[in-house]
């Protein structure tokens, strides 16, 4: 026996069970009467047995205003793998737990959309005898029920040899013989197919068929027949047209049939090509700012190949990648040139160029603090940035001006980077002056691996208190690689981190020195329960500085630890080596390691527990790394805002000294890494 479904367009692949319908008529009237008439009698609908045992109420609840609680129990074979979870996945009994329930009969819906539910995803697994099976039982306490849940998958159904007609006719006529209300009439193009794997145009000009068989996109003859791979075919194959010269490939009608007898699934797809078109020149609509030349730097395409759709779409991420557009939209132009070609136009919606901003903050290290900004995204239509930055605290204030201007050298993997920063801030440990400028370039190297090399200068007045005040010169050249594939800049919860900065100095402080710095810093998130609702994340630190002591060192050079962004719970910079005051002098060597459960219980709230270990070393011996760790740790809320996380941190040492405070108190934007 074969049956077969039809469907307009990629519909999902549901048998057409008869007694379904009916079923589900009969459902219908029984809530119906149930929500005019609570109190009454319900109706008895002849279920199958496959849907729902028992599927009325048997009676008011025990005292007539108790809720229902309700646990599950499912029962699935090891053979498919995994069928037990994902039934967990979709089904209302599982997904729907904490919604409270008022009776019986709100459970037994439940109850029977779980089935309904269940036999759904047998059929999508490829298993169209599958039964899916329950019922409901009395749980030890009053007004508690077991929920009893089987699946049965039966024979797992293959695929047949699919059959692929590209066709002119959009749309095929619905007004054919044999076509049902809403479904177009693919009979006469599947019976001209028959015997055939394609139909291709045969289009002066044109590219071959940039697929002419189903088994090149996925739907193989004898693989199981899921639901998922076979949507997710016959979606790839528009792709492949729309990359391989054909940007208007449609497909217009799909038919799925299953042999209940040799237990295989067909699939007959008609796809609507279009026109074959080449890539041409690049035109612009929407937005006079952006310098064109710019825009034309950043095609990926040559002018004369096939359409091609990736390529096109990689272009339109390139675009929303700068910030300087709302939304772009990519597409081909009506009228070819002389060589044939289509303009590949682009409809570009401005966002905003420029951008004030302001906030108040407040932690352990600094105290209150304010900080302004104000950027430029397009300052010479090149997508060029100007920021200027002013944050101010109790202790610190800093002013940074820094320009960033893309394609230098007409490369897109290439920028000039350009950084001045005005600085006072004063520690327990020095009271510093300073002035710094940066000059450099920054090459992507590919999407998550970015390389910087700067020649830097830093001047200023360092007074240490017991050692007098001194002015220092710094001369370096730092070169820094960062890797990072995570899916967040200030919120990440997947992906890895990973940061690398080497960078030699020359300068004088008292005497003339010369040192090698290095750090290299790496972080780790996994989420633990779906996309963002449970996130490990984990961080670890090292770093050295060889060729002299940190005492022949200007601050700013060496490494100190403790504060929000180290080890929280201790104040800032105050784990290290000590000075004859007792304070933290800084040192050579450091490592850090931080982990985190975030956990986030809606789409604006959130809490995270943390702990944090580090120490800074007076010497460069890279052996004393991890050894005599000081541990901090406590919990932070999370406010999630539009523009990212705003975090509250509250930490305590847990390895705590005579001279630590017990809470550190740490906010800001972001997480902490």
């Amino acid at each position: 026996m074969a049956l077969i479904l039809a469907a307009s367009g990629c519909g999902t692949i549901i048998p057409d069970i008869p007694d379904m319908v009916v079923t589900q008529q009969r459902v219908e009237e029984a809530d119906r009467l149930l929500a005019s008439d609570p109190q009454g009698p319900i109706p008895s609908p002849e279920l199958p047995a496959a849907l729902v045992a028992q599927a009325v109420d048997d009676g008011p609840d025990r005292d007539g205003t108790a809720k229902i609680s309700y646990t599950v129990e499912v029962t699935a074979p090891d053979d498919p793998p995994g069928l037990g979870e994902a039934f967990d996945g979709v089904a209302d009994l599982r997904t729907m737990m904490d919604v409270p329930l008022e009776s019986r009969l709100t459970l037994r819906r439940r109850l029977r959309s779980s089935l309904q539910q269940g036999q759904a995803l047998l059929n999508s697994w490829g298993y169209y005898d599958g039964v899916a099976d329950g019922r409901l039982d009395d749980g030890p306490a009053p007004g508690s029920f077991v929920a009893r849940i089987s699946l049965s998958p039966g024979v797992p159904y293959s695929l047949e040899p699919g059959t692929l007609v590209i066709s002119d006719a959009v749309p095929l006529d619905p007004a054919s013989p044999g076509a049902g209300p809403g479904l177009e009439d693919i009979a006469g193009e599947l019976a001209r197919a028959r015997g055939q794997a394609a139909i291709c145009p045969a289009l002066p000009g044109a590219a071959p068929c940039p697929a002419g068989d189903l088994a090149e996109v996925g739907i193989r003859p004898g693989a199981r027949a899921r639901a998922e791979d076979v949507l997710a075919a016959v979606n790839r194959l528009e792709q492949v047209w729309r990359s391989g010269g054909y940007p208007r490939a449609e497909v217009t009608a799909t038919k799925y049939s299953i042999d209940q007898n040799l237990k295989t699934l067909k699939a007959e797809i008609v796809l609507t090509p279009g026109q074959y078109i080449k890539m041409g020149r690049l035109e612009t609509w929407g937005d006079e700012t952006v310098k064109p030349r710019y825009l034309r730097l950043m095609v990926n395409w040559r002018e004369g190949q096939s359409w091609n759709q990736d390529l096109a779409e990689r272009y339109r991420e390139t675009l929303l990648d700068t910030g300087l557009f709302k939304s772009v939209e990519i597409g081909p132009g009506q009228e070819p040139d002389q060589d044939g070609n289509h303009p590949v136009v682009a409809a570009l919606e401005p966002a905003p160029r420029r951008t004030v901003s302001g906030s108040l903050n407040y932690d352990s290290d600094w105290g209150p603090g304010v900080s302004l900004s104000w950027e430029h995204r397009n300052v010479t239509g090149w997508a060029d940035r100007l920021r200027i930055e002013l944050p101010v605290w109790r202790d610190l204030a800093q002013l940074g001006l820094s320009y960033q201007r893309p394609f230098v050298f007409n490369s897109p993997n290439h920028s000039l980077l350009a950084e001045a920063f005005l600085l006072k801030e004063r520690t327990d440990n020095y009271a510093l002056s300073s002035a710094s400028v940066a000059v450099g370039l920054e090459r992507a190297i590919n999407r998550q691996l970015r390389g910087r090399l700067q020649a830097s200068a830093e001047t200023g007045t360092l007074d240490e208190f017991l050692e007098g005040q001194s002015d220092y010169l710094l001369l370096g050249l730092p070169l820094t690689l960062n890797w990072n594939n995570s899916d967040s800049y200030l919120d990440p919860t997947r992906g890895l981190r990973a940061s690398l900065l080497m960078s030699p100095y020359v300068g004088h402080y008292r005497n003339d020195f010369k040192v090698l710095k290095y750090r290299l810093e790496a972080s780790y998130y996994h989420p633990l329960m779906g996309p963002d609702r449970l996130v490990a994340a984990v961080r670890g630190a090292v770093g050295a500085i060889g060729g002299t002591g940190p005492e022949n060192l200007p601050s700013s050079l060496r490494f100190f630890g403790g504060g929000g962004q180290s080890v929280r719970g201790y104040e800032y910079q105050s784990i290290g080596p000590k000075n004859a005051r007792g304070r933290p002098a800084g040192g050579a060597t450091m490592s850090e390691a931080s982990a985190e459960l975030r956990f986030r219980w809606s789409e604006t709230m959130g809490v995270t527990a943390f702990v944090d270990g580090g120490m800074v070393y007076e010497s460069s011996d890279l052996s004393q790394v991890g050894q005599d760790l000081l541990w901090g740790g406590g919990l932070g809320f999370r406010y999630y805002s539009p523009v990212g996380p705003f975090r509250l941190d509250l930490a305590t040492p847990l390895t705590p000294r005579d001279e630590d405070s017990r809470l550190q108190i740490y906010l800001s934007l972001g997480q902490s890494f």
